[in-house]
């Protein structure tokens, strides 16, 4: 059967569609041989409001090249670096080169703001969004889930949590030690806190090394055109 495309999570490639009696079919990014877009007209088998096999009817090469098949990309499009797009944009790919310039601008931004008392915190606190935006679009790239993003924050969260308890569980049990500035409880207590902000850096940093290091998966994948070469990459999906 025939239908439309009308709900597409940018994180999973996950949707809806309708078809032309409007019955409604989710679908999972698995059943498509290429990542959808809201509006896009596919085939495909529906059963029990499930759509599997789809596929996108839409096959004009002068409009895959000039959109990228409905896939988010850069607007300047000859692969120069876009830094509203990198910034503030969920959808598509990221290559290497441009996560580096983000992180870039943003690390220099973060540390400015750093300095200004109170307000340079509260406007800091804004630059978690295009973090996040630039982190899913090179997992995309990796040809992960965007939902990989989540994984240093619950661990970030999870350390945190174990950081207090071991504080407050060191002065509930060496408290008169403490007290009396014994050596060994403190030595004891900042060693078992400085191990957990240890592995706080190496967890952080291995998680940026891992993004900014691991190369673009070849070809086309459900996020996008390699963003390496989009054009020529489009171009050959119709060859």
């Amino acid at each position: 059967m025939r239908g439309e495309v009308i709900s597409v999570d940018s994180f999973s490639g996950d949707g809806l569609i309708t078809d032309e009696d409007g019955g409604r079919y989710t679908f999972a990014a698995s059943s498509t041989r290429a990542a959808l877009r809201i509006g896009d007209k596919v085939d495909f088998v529906g059963t029990d409001g499930v759509a599997t096999d789809i596929i996108a009817l839409s096959s004009q090469p002068s409009a895959a090249a000039a959109g990228g098949l409905g896939y988010a990309q850069p607007r300047t499009g000859t692969g120069a670096y876009d830094f509203a797009w990198a910034m503030f944009q969920f959808e598509g790919r990221l290559r290497r080169s441009h996560f580096w310039i983000s992180w870039g601008i943003l690390f220099v931004a973060g540390f400015v703001l750093g300095l200004i008392p109170i307000i340079g915190s509260i406007i800091g606190i804004a630059l978690i969004y295009p973090q996040i935006a630039v982190q899913v679009k090179r997992l995309h790239d990796m040809g992960r889930s965007g939902w990989w993003v989540v994984a240093p924050f619950v661990a970030n969260i999870a350390l945190l949590v174990v950081f207090f308890i071991t504080m407050f569980g060191n002065f509930a049990m060496n408290a008169q030690a403490l007290e009396n500035e014994d050596p060994a409880a403190m030595m004891a207590m900042f060693g078992s806190m400085g191990g957990i902000v240890l592995l706080f850096f190496v967890i952080n940093l291995g998680w940026l090394l891992w993004i900014g290091i691991v190369d673009s998966k070849p070809g086309r994948n459900k996020y996008g055109p390699n963003p390496k070469n989009p054009v020529d990459d489009t171009a050959n999906t119709f060859a």
